[in-house]
């Protein structure tokens, strides 16, 4: 005979994450690249997969590490922030690798209304 699971509740250790801000899927063309000076860096035409107040998520070939300052520029338009490299996914498929950033210098860069976040 085999005993009851027992099930423990790790809620106050490992309490879950909260977003600052609600996600919005919505494709918007990028260019990305290395906020390096170095005019050899390479820039990469994206669209995003999904955007919040605070940052995005797009798929590149660019190698870009984790807490990398990567320059992102409206494809047509003027805006231009830069962002820090939050996450980068470990599988790498043909459309490249997907990489979440978070927006450090333009509030608002998205020009975007969003949605109030639910508690």
């Amino acid at each position: 005979m085999t005993s009851p699971a027992i099930m423990t509740d790790n809620s106050k250790l490992n309490p879950p994450l909260r977003r600052r801000s609600g996600r919005i899927l919505l494709r918007l063309p990028l260019i990305i690249g290395s906020a390096d000076p170095d005019p050899a860096a390479d820039w990469e035409n994206v669209e995003t997969i999904m955007v919040s107040l605070h940052g995005g998520m797009v798929r590149t070939h660019l190698n870009l590490r984790v807490g990398a300052i990567m320059e992102i520029r409206m494809r047509g338009k003027a805006q231009v922030a830069h962002a820090r490299v939050a996450w980068t996914s470990a599988e790498k498929t043909p459309q490249g690798i997907e990489l979440g950033f978070e927006i450090i210098d333009q509030q608002g860069f998205w020009e975007i209304k969003f949605p109030p976040d639910s508690c």
